[in-house]
């Protein structure tokens, strides 16, 4: 019979004279390892149900197996405000379901995740907070749910859609959006299909400070240096990536 391995990891503040109940700390561990383990967790008692609720809702999931059903516990948090989950394996439905209950979410990592576009509307629709929206190297998404996403959304700092199929129209809209006062953090690396004429699109963006477009070489023709000057750059940009073929 295999042995499950599970995570004892408790921060060394839980140890000592102001150690944590032991109540506290067995919830810990379980709220560590309930991922793996939703079948257990659902016919656990109420008061432990409502700690692994608080404990979850301060967790970074990355590197977690989840799933569909963890979509279950994660509607539960209800007040949560950062969600990273990278390399999900949570469904479009199960995203769909999900963001209804999350109405105060302003932090969203589903980077190398199946986002497509019906996601990113149902987002857009229940997650008006949002300021930090990471979805790289996510191969369905495309300018359908983008511009949705870029039009509607009024408090966006820092958005990561790099290796997406991001067009020039795509950029064009975020360029005329409400967040476009707003946007600190631009990272588009690997759209190919962005041309040189969306160079003009980024003057729309006074607060820029980092700007990233590495491997798209076909923003790198002489049109977007001329629609994107070298004194701009210089006035409003703290960092900037990019790579020449």
């Amino acid at each position: 019979m295999a042995v499950s391995k599970y995570n004892y990891d408790i921060p060394y503040k839980c140890r000592g004279q102001n150690a944590e109940s032991l109540f506290t700390l067995c919830t810990r561990v379980v709220a560590l390892n309930i991922v793996s383990h939703l079948v257990v967790a659902q016919s656990l008692p109420g008061n432990v149900k409502n700690v692994l609720v608080t404990l979850l809702g301060r967790r970074d999931l990355t590197g977690s197996k989840v799933r569909d059903s963890t979509v279950r516990i994660l509607q539960s948090l209800t007040k949560l405000s950062s969600l990273l989950i990278p390399g999900n394996e949570v469904s479009t439905l199960g995203l769909v379901q999900l963001f209804p209950y999350l109405p105060h979410l302003e932090e969203l990592d589903l980077s190398n995740s199946k986002v497509d576009d019906e996601v990113l509307i149902s987002l857009t629709n229940s997650c008006p907070k949002l300021r930090v929206i990471i979805l790289r190297k996510c191969p369905s998404f495309t300018d359908r749910g983008f511009k949705f996403l870029a039009t509607e959304l009024y408090n966006i700092l820092v958005l990561d859609v790099g290796y997406t199929k991001v067009t020039d129209d795509g950029l064009a809209a975020l360029s005329r959006g409400p967040s476009r006062h707003k946007l600190k953090e631009l990272n588009i690396d690997g759209c190919q299909q962005l041309t040189s004429s969306c160079g003009s699109h980024l003057d729309a963006f006074p607060s820029i400070s980092e700007l990233s477009f590495n491997n798209c070489p076909l923003l790198l023709a002489n049109e977007w240096f001329l629609s994107f000057s070298c004194d701009k750059m210089k006035t409003k940009l703290k960092n900037i990536s990019f790579t020449i073929e």
